[in-house]
């Protein structure tokens, strides 16, 4: 076996290697001659796999947060022995001062995660680079100290096995354990004289070993020794290769450049032959040029950068989340809605983490009450009952989905508390999610990644001390060490004329011709860097170190080695990507100064265009120039059916459907008459939505408790403040759970406080006045006859009243609650007639055969404001403003008018966008600023209530029906 070994060549394929073999076998040339071409081409990694597997070393893959985790326990028993020696001073090491702090320990107190991940990474450089730790006797620089306890506890080794002297086995061999052991195995076969066969017949080494840092050397030594034939591979080509450089501005218009050369035929050139291979370098993410080769039926590169934001590199952390108290309920949400495969037929929906019915059940009642409460309790006992109703054809599919929301139950019914994460409690919590993960992973790659991500999170929870709760911090470090990033369900391979790689030191040109796509800053490791005491101190015990500006350049070389080996080098610069601008590459710049070219010698792309022709490097194709299309905008202020719209008409009616139609017709339509809503996920209550929501609740358990039927309503005594910040804690959960994260502490103490001083205002003002409060959330159902041009049209008026009262003669009195921050804002609906939530509500008192109020006798209506704690009202025992009363039967009419003649266009098959007439009408555009809008709105409003009409402000440009209403985006 041959093998061309380079130091940066880690991730180069077999294949390239194979097919330059196969190539040269088949050329014709004396028998026997040997061209160098390699069996496999490998790095450092790749080399010692390989001795591993021919000299019986081989192990279990071991991910790299195992080895943290054991570390972390490892540096836990060294602290605590210490601290345990420092008590008890006859048990003191002779050897050692137990006086020296202990390097790590006042970071390992605070994050203890990232302290062993780093003194593992110092431990394991120290292996690779030759180190041998002394005996505790020497002193030692303080880093190099806690490297020398951490190796002398520590006993290399699978789980299960045992050391020297029958001690078990505490940390996982590393790659840098494996080069150690392979140099003590053929060690020991030198020092023997054994003879082992390796099977390697020559290793062409890209550099010296003498050039190489660490027991790199001595490793080459002893293969020689071994019988391995070393030669170098020589310098490579000197001269830079035939370079052209194409500076673009933006990613979109270097796709095309690329995809078109790519395409384009070479053109006929009898001195070069068919066998020129064409090499792709993307060391650029390549998705916007996969998308310009597809386009153009050429298959896709699929370079595509990997990514912790893919769904199945989320469940995890996600579902950790959610099992930790205080539960978030957007983030149960999230896990609820998370779709993790698609469909099994195109036209299915994605399937989710738990079932479709149990999602859509639970995310309901997360809508109506965001919190863990009624609402979800009732969801689950529907979910009972479907299970037991269902049909035998169905009923295995209905109790697996139960099963499963019954799981998602006790994960927030009984959540992990966040200062008790004890590595076992988590562990048991992740068998719900490895259940949910095998029951759809269907054998895809990216679930079998997942449950992979969960396997490894469990054995390294194993790991940790079990009576050590972990802080929230360092759990989701383990949870991110455990996933990594997701590769993208984009980077496939696609069979293609040309290879691809995503480094220049893989590069195998062979003197072929290289697209360079998105040169950019070269990516180096980072070396460990040690300071001149430790540098000291590790060569004085056999480590070998390169200086970090050597080690650079055994990557820069061998990358410049790979570039030249081209014959012709096309670079392809997308200029600005992802609203950045790429660093420049250093690679890129040193081939231009060898060829005596500078940046403004680089090409544009309209410079490779001449006429009907373009051409790039000997590669052409023709072109055209399309006609120039002059594109009008109409702004659009309605749209047209062309046909009857009678069957959208409704059958039922609430408040906020008329509102929605007086203010955008268009959006009712939307919402309303076709049920184009957003998801469920993202209308989960919240900000002054789910807090007037809470307050409401509180209003109406304080209302219940207090309603005494033999005075025919409540108490005309206020409730204490105390009791009022009891219900209100006790209906945070349910209602406002978030109000409950970490960092919101303040925000609820300050809505509490309001809360408790705004309702202690409402109940005694309404003393006050005399007002006794009769019931909140009364619903009612009214039918409601509609004059349209049709003929008349009966719908059924329904909603519920926040709070109904009477005075001591019975007359009733409707006041609607608002959370609001305006404190004018409902003042100025009220002074102008147009409160028509309160109209309607009114008019359902009017129609309520039972009720002493009538069309003639309207009841009294009011706004109070339960942010600032006012009233607005025209009784001036409640608000001192001295307003006037409410035309309530005006506003009734204008409403109801409003809506009519709004319907009447929509039977008509004409649809207006009530927004876009607004804007016309004040001859404004969409972005105006809030001072201008206002403005134009107000008198909008004055001319319609001159008018006799009613016109209300439409919310869509801040709303989610921005897009389709045509306030934002294209047209």
């Amino acid at each position: 076996m041959e093998i061309e070994f380079g130091w940066t060549a880690d991730g180069a394929d077999w294949a390239s290697a194979s097919a330059q073999r196969a190539r040269s076998t088949s050329t014709d040339g004396p028998a026997g001659e040997d061209d160098g071409a390699p069996d496999a081409r490998l790095g450092p990694r790749g080399l010692v796999a390989l001795l591993q597997g021919r000299l019986a070393l081989t192990h279990p893959p071991v991910e790299q947060a195992v080895r943290i985790a054991q570390t972390m326990r490892l540096v836990g028993e060294i602290i605590a022995e210490r601290k345990g020696a420092g008590a008890g001073g006859d048990q003191r090491s002779a050897t050692r001062d137990d006086t020296e702090e202990f390097w790590p320990e006042r970071s390992f107190a605070v994050d203890p995660w990232s302290t062993a991940a780093h003194l593992l990474r110092l431990r394991d450089a120290s292996i690779e680079a030759g180190w041998g730790a002394p005996d505790p006797v020497h002193r030692l620089p303080a880093r190099l100290a806690a490297v020398r306890d951490l190796e002398h506890r520590a006993v290399v080794g699978m789980p299960g096995t045992s050391g020297d002297g029958g001690r078990p086995a505490s940390l996982s061999p590393g790659p840098a354990d494996d080069l150690r052991d392979v140099i003590i195995t053929l060690t020991e076969l030198d020092s023997l004289g054994a003879s082992w066969p390796l099977g390697i017949d020559t290793i062409t080494l890209a550099e010296y070993p003498t050039a190489l840092p660490g027991l790199w050397p001595r490793l080459f030594e002893l293969l020689d020794a071994a019988g391995v034939c070393l030669r170098h591979a020589g310098t490579g080509p000197q001269q830079a290769p035939d370079l052209e450089v194409v500076q673009c501005l933006d990613e979109w218009s270097a796709a095309d450049v690329a995809a078109r050369f790519l395409s384009a035929s070479a053109s006929p050139d009898p001195t070069e032959s068919d066998q020129v291979p064409l090499s792709v370098l993307a060391t650029t993410d390549t998705t916007v040029l996969d998308r310009a080769l597809h386009r153009r039926g050429m298959p896709a590169l699929g370079a595509v950068d990997p990514s912790t934001d893919r769904a199945h590199h989320q469940v995890l952390g996600l579902f950790l989340d959610v099992a930790t108290a205080p539960v978030d309920v957007h983030q149960l949400a999230a896990l609820l809605d998370l779709r993790v495969l698609p469909g099994m037929h195109r036209d299915d929906e994605p399937i989710g983490l738990v079932p479709a019915s149990v999602r859509r059940e639970l995310l309901r009642a997360l809508t109506r009450e965001p919190g863990i409460g009624p609402a979800w309790r009732d969801a689950l006992a529907r979910l009972e009952e479907k299970a037991a109703s269902a049909p035998a054809e169905t009923r295995d599919r209905e109790r697996r989905a139960l099963e499963a929301a019954r799981g998602i139950d006790r994960l927030v019914s009984e959540p992990l508390p966040a200062d008790g994460l004890l590595p076992g409690a988590v562990a048991d919590r992740l068998g719900l999610l490895t259940e949910r993960l095998r029951a759809v992973a269907r054998g895809e790659g990216d679930l079998l990644t997942s449950l992979g991500q969960v396997t490894a999170l469990r054995e390294v929870l194993g790991m940790l001390e079990p009576g050590v709760p972990l802080t929230r911090r360092t759990l989701q470090q383990v949870i991110d060490a455990c996933g990594g990033a997701g590769r993208s369900p984009l980077a496939r391979a696609e069979v293609a004329p040309w290879a691809v790689t995503t480094r220049p030191a893989q590069l195998h040109a062979e003197g072929g011709t290289v697209l360079w796509w998105g040169p950019a800053e070269d990516a180096l490791p980072s070396p460990m860097l040690w300071d001149p005491d430790e540098v000291q101190t590790l060569e004085e015990f056999g480590a070998r170190l390169l200086p970090p500006a050597q080690e650079s350049a055994l990557h820069v070389g061998a990358a410049l080695r790979a570039l030249r080996g081209a014959s012709r080098l096309i670079a392809v610069l997308p200029g600005r990507r992802l609203e950045t601008a790429p660093s420049p590459s250093g690679l890129l710049t040193h081939l231009e100064s060898a060829a005596g070219r500078s940046a403004k010698d680089r090409l544009s792309p309209a410079q490779l265009v001449d006429g009907a022709t373009w051409s790039l490097a000997g590669r052409s194709l023709p072109v055209r120039t399309p006609e120039l299309q002059e594109l009008t905008t109409q702004q659009l202020t309605s749209r047209s059916a062309g046909h009857r719209l009678d069957h959208l008409l409704p059958e039922r009616m609430s408040y906020t459907q008329a509102q929605a139609l007086l203010e955008c017709p268009h959006r009712w339509v939307l919402e309303y008459a076709l049920g184009i809503r957003p998801a469920q996920v993202a209308s989960l209550p919240t900000g002054p939505r789910m807090i007037g929501t809470l307050v409401h609740a509180v209003v109406e358990t304080l209302v219940d408790e207090r309603m005494d039927p033999g005075l025919g309503g409540t108490s005309l005594e206020p409730p204490d403040p105390r009791r009022i910040g009891e219900v209100f804690d006790a209906l945070v959960p349910q209602l406002a759970s978030e109000l409950d994260l970490p960092g919101r502490a303040f925000e609820r103490t300050e809505v509490r406080d309001r809360a408790v001083r705004s309702l202690r205002e409402l109940f005694a003002g309404l003393a006050d006045a005399g007002l006794r409060v009769t019931g909140t959330e009364s619903g009612f159902s009214r039918p409601l006859t509609l004059q349209l041009a049709g003929g008349p049209r009966e719908v059924v008026f329904g909603g519920s009243r926040d709070l109904d009262a009477q005075d001591a003669d019975g007359h009733p009195t409707v006041i609607d609650l608002k959370w609001s921050f305006s404190r004018t804002r409902y003042g100025d609906l009220f002074d102008t007639g147009e409160a028509i939530q309160l109209a309607s509500y009114a008019w359902s008192l009017a129609e309520d055969p039972d009720s002493p109020a009538g069309a003639d006798h309207p009841a009294d209506v009011g706004y109070f404001l339960l942010r600032s704690g006012e009233f607005v009202s025209a009784n001036p025992s409640l608000d001192t403003h001295r307003r006037a009363p409410m035309d309530v039967p005006d506003a009734w009419r204008r409403l109801v008018e409003g809506v009519q003649m709004r319907l009447d266009e929509i039977a008509g098959g004409t649809v207006a966008l009530g927004c876009r007439q607004l804007l016309e009408a004040a001859d404004i555009p969409a972005d105006a600023e809030y001072r201008a809008r206002q403005k134009a709105v107000a008198t909008q409003r004055d001319l319609a209530r001159a008018e006799g009409g009613i016109l209300v402000e439409d919310h869509c440009a801040r709303g989610d029906y921005a897009q389709l209403c045509l306030l934002t985006g294209g047209n």
